[in-house]
């Protein structure tokens, strides 16, 4: 294939854009850095308790 016949256009000095989403992995990267987010919160609450009480 060519660059020429990647892109065929109806048109005279038309262009084609075919723009592919996917998804399934923007909903699975935004609950990936949500827990993310929620971990690292509750880590430092926990840990931030945990130097109030002297445990560490």
């Amino acid at each position: 294939m060519s660059k020429k016949d990647c892109c065929e256009t109806t048109e005279q000095g038309g262009s084609s854009v075919k723009v592919s989403v996917d998804v399934t992995k923007i909903v699975k990267y935004v609950c990936i850095a949500g827990v993310l987010i929620v971990g690292i919160i509750f880590g430092s609450k926990c840990f931030s308790n945990l130097l109030e009480d002297e445990i560490i």
